[in-house]
Order: C-alpha cells, then sequence, then structure tokens
C-alpha cells in the first residue's frame, strides 16, 4: 500500500492550530467594527421605518391647516396618540414632527410624542403644544443639522446631537410634503446613544469571551478527539476500502464484492460509513435485478413527495394556502425585492377574527371550526383570484399583485363591508356572523426590505382597527 504524503492527522492539525490563530486574531480585530455597523444599520433601518411609516400615516394638508391656525384638528389628536403610543412600543427617545424656525433659532414643536418616561419625569401626564419652542436647541449650531434635512425633500437624513435634556442622541429625519409638494414640517425620530453604545459593548465583549472559550477548548481537545474518533478509524476504513477496490476492479461478478469490514467503534459518521459501505456491497449484487421495481418505486414517491407538498401547502380546515405555503411566498418576494433592488409591487392585507374564543367556549370546537370557515369564505370572496393564507388560528393574510393591487383601496373597502355586514347579519347563528377586523398597506420601495415589514404594518393598522371596532361593539 502506497504511504500517504499528507497524513490526515498531521494535516488537521497544523489546519485546525492555524484556524484557530487566525480566527483569534482577526475577529478579535473586526469585531468592534463589524458589530458597531451591524446595529448601527439595524438602528438606522428600524429608525427609517418608523419614519416611513409616520409620513404614510399623516395626513400632511390637515397638519399645514393645524399649523397655520394654530388649531389641533381631530386628525391632529389621533397622530398625537399614535406617537405617544409608538415611543413607548419601538424602543427609541423620540418620535417628533417639527419646523426649525432659524428667524427664533429654535425647534418648533409641531407634534411630538409624550414617552411613559417622561411622564413619570414631570410626574404628571401632558403633550407639548401646537409650535412649542423646543428649550433645547438655543444655538443655531444645534438648529443647523434640522436646517439641512429640512432642505433634503424625498430623503433621509442622519446626525447626532447633544442636549441637557436628552444627552446623546443619534436622529433621523425626512421632510414631510403636503399633496402639492410644500414641505409642512420635519418627521424626526431620536435615539440614546448611550444606549446603542451599551449595546456595541455587550456584543463586542460577548464575541471576545466567545473567541477565547472555543479556543481554549479546541486546543486541549482537538488533537485526543482527531487520534480517537478520525484519523484512527479512517485509516482502517481506507485499508479495507482499499482491498474492496483491488479484488473488485476488473471483475464482472457481483458475488465478488465481498467488504472486510474494519473493527470501528467510534459511533460516529465513520462508523456508520463503515456500515454504508458494508451495506453498499451486498446491495450491488441485488441492484441491477431490481433495477426495473427501483424505477417503479421512485416513480411512487415522487407521487407522494407531490401529495406531502400539496397537503403541506393548503390549510386542511378552510381549503386556503397554509402557513408552510405563506414562508414559501415571503422568501419568494424577499429575492424578488433583493433581485429587482426592490422594483416590485404588492400590497399585504392582514384580516383577524374577532369572538373565536367565545364561540369556542360556548357552541364547542366544531362550531368554532365553522366560524373560521365562514370568515375565511368572507375574506375569498372579495379576494376570488389571489391566494389567501391562514398564518394563525383566526388569522388570514392576502397578497395583492396585478390588477388586484391597483384596485386595492376599493378591494379593501369592499372587505371592511363585508365584515361588517356578516357580523350584523342577525338572521344567521352565531358561529356563522363571522366579525373580523382589517389592515392593509403596500411595499414602499427603499423603505421595506422584506414582506415581513409589510406584513408589521398592515397587522398594526389591523390592530387598531379592532381596537376602534371593540369601542364602537362592546360585545365583541
Amino acid at each position: 500500500m502506497p504511504t500517504c504524503k499528507k497524513p490526515i492527522r498531521r494535516s488537521m492539525m497544523l489546519y485546525g492550530i492555524l484556524f484557530i490563530v487566525v480566527l483569534a486574531v482577526l475577529m478579535s480585530i473586526q469585531s468592534a467594527g463589524v458589530l458597531k455597523a451591524s446595529i448601527d444599520e439595524l438602528n438606522y433601518t428600524h429608525m427609517k421605518s418608523i419614519v416611513t411609516y409616520v409620513e404614510h400615516t399623516t395626513d400632511a394638508d390637515d397638519l399645514r391647516e393645524c399649523i397655520r391656525t394654530l388649531t389641533p384638528s381631530e386628525k391632529y389628536v389621533e397622530l398625537q396618540e399614535r406617537l405617544n403610543t409608538m415611543v413607548n412600543d419601538f424602543n427609541v427617545r423620540f418620535i417628533y414632527i417639527s419646523i426649525p424656525s432659524v428667524e427664533q433659532t429654535a425647534l418648533l414643536s409641531v407634534c411630538t410624542s409624550t414617552s411613559d418616561e417622561e411622564i413619570e419625569r414631570a410626574g404628571q401626564d401632558f403633550d407639548y403644544p401646537l409650535m412649542y419652542p423646543d428649550e433645547d436647541i438655543t444655538t443655531y449650531d444645534e438648529l443647523l443639522p434640522f436646517v439641512e434635512a429640512w432642505g433634503k425633500v424625498g430623503q433621509f437624513s442622519s446626525f447626532k446631537s447633544n442636549s441637557d435634556w436628552l444627552g446623546a442622541c443619534y436622529t433621523v429625519s425626512k421632510p414631510l410634503q403636503a399633496s402639492d409638494g410644500e414641505v409642512v414640517a420635519l418627521i424626526s425620530v431620536d435615539m440614546d446613544l448611550a444606549t446603542m453604545h451599551s449595546e456595541y459593548s455587550t456584543f463586542l465583549v460577548g464575541s471576545i469571551l466567545m473567541i477565547a472559550i472555543i479556543s481554549f477548548v479546541f486546543s486541549v481537545t482537538v488533537s485526543i478527539w482527531l487520534k480517537k474518533s478520525v484519523t484512527t478509524p479512517l485509516l482502517l476504513l481506507e485499508k479495507s476500502t482499499r482491498g474492496l477496490a483491488e479484488k473488485s476492479h476488473a471483475n464482472a461478478s457481483p458475488d465478488e464484492l465481498v467488504f472486510e469490514k474494519p473493527n470501528i467503534r467510534t459511533e460516529n459518521e465513520i462508523q456508520s460509513l463503515s456500515d454504508s459501505i458494508e451495506k453498499m456491497a451486498e446491495d450491488m449484487k441485488a441492484y441491477v435485478k431490481g433495477l426495473l421495481s427501483a424505477e417503479k418505486r421512485a416513480d411512487a414517491a415522487e407521487e407522494a413527495v407531490e401529495d406531502v407538498t400539496r397537503f403541506a401547502n393548503q390549510d386542511a380546515l378552510t381549503g386556503a394556502h397554509s402557513k408552510v405555503a405563506y414562508d414559501a411566498m415571503k422568501a419568494e418576494y424577499s429575492e424578488k425585492i433583493a433581485a429587482t433592488g426592490g422594483d416590485v409591487e404588492f400590497a399585504v392585507v392582514v384580516v383577524d377574527l374577532n369572538n373565536l374564543k367565545r364561540i369556542n367556549d360556548i357552541y364547542g370546537l366544531e362550531r368554532g371550526n365553522k366560524y373560521i370557515v365562514a370568515g375565511c369564505e368572507v375574506v375569498r370572496n372579495v379576494f376570488p383570484d389571489t391566494p389567501i393564507y391562514r398564518v394563525g388560528s383566526d388569522t388570514f393574510v392576502v397578497m395583492l399583485t396585478g390588477e388586484m393591487y391597483r384596485d386595492r383601496d376599493e378591494l379593501y373597502e369592499v372587505l371592511v363591508e363585508q365584515l361588517l355586514k356578516a357580523q350584523e347579519d342577525t338572521e344567521r347563528e352565531p358561529w356563522e356572523r363571522c366579525s373580523g377586523a382589517a389592515g392593509m398597506t403596500e411595499f414602499f420601495r427603499g423603505a421595506d426590505a422584506d414582506v415581513d415589514q409589510v406584513f408589521r404594518r398592515a397587522e398594526m393598522i389591523m390592530t387598531r382597527n379592532k381596537r376602534i371596532m371593540k369601542k364602537n361593539y362592546p360585545d365583541i
């Protein structure tokens, strides 16, 4: 038997040690920068999403009239409540709409969020008055980043600021335009730099500690493990397989394929490989004889796979597409978004049924299932030509593309009307009068990275509408 020029034991030892050294050095050098860049990018994307959501849910024309008359409208009050809720839910310091005034050297607050932390600090529940000057902005240098952001119409701006009240903050801003293109105000989101730096430090220390532990454990155990579990069993297996190859060379009879199995008791993949080679030598004798029947079994297996795939992609109760199909659809659209740079058009509708628990408790699970089917039918009747996904017990998602995307607003109004009509139809049995809340939003190029971000906005709108329904219909 020829001697190997590069024994695997020596090669694995050398490459293992080299791997440890290179990994420790590179990771220690690059962890700080990579982690900081990653966390900064995540925070920036998160803050952009908040700004985009505020932009698309704010009536700029109505807000301009409020600024002109210094009188809050009903939409202004809703905007104030929405900002107060968002600042507590989205882990940021401030969400505010303002106007930088060079003449007053001040940032005039149009609508500013009031967090629970501020209320606790102030000792009372309050909201900033309309056009209230920010007392933290007292110099032109402090105001300048907001002035520059004001001039970047349709663009995001990011900068760092510092004040006695907030401390060091990272800010993302974008101008809010009215329907005629006039810049009405500046939407801004602040995040505490101290919190961001704390995230960097935690991740960096954890990474360095992990590298040190892995390097130590690997260097102590690698030689013992390689000898006992890898290299020695591989040498035995190599000797036996070489003998099988020599005996099988130029031999047309499968009966001569005899594998002298080595004594390997590693209980890992090498032992499994040894067992597989032994089995392979035995199976090769019957392979040719069973070729035709194997072909038939392959056809049957293909049909079984198709059945399993169809079952996995369809919800058995409602006939809608399943959560598995929804996840596959999300992955497909994420690839399209990445491949086209976001040049896609689609909208997401989220429908969540009310009263399912009460139906189950009062009338039983069987009628609860009928309630879910009835709700799905309402959605299917409005969107007959597009897939409907059941992603939860009583939650459905509809992806609108093509012609349905162009008619999305009209279809959404029909959906809300049909859900309300079904809820108020007292001639039906309770489990047939499905009640549900809906929310819809579309994909925004440059703001959304995948389907999940669009879904979360639609879900947020649906949740808000559900709260309104419960106020108007306390018994749902």
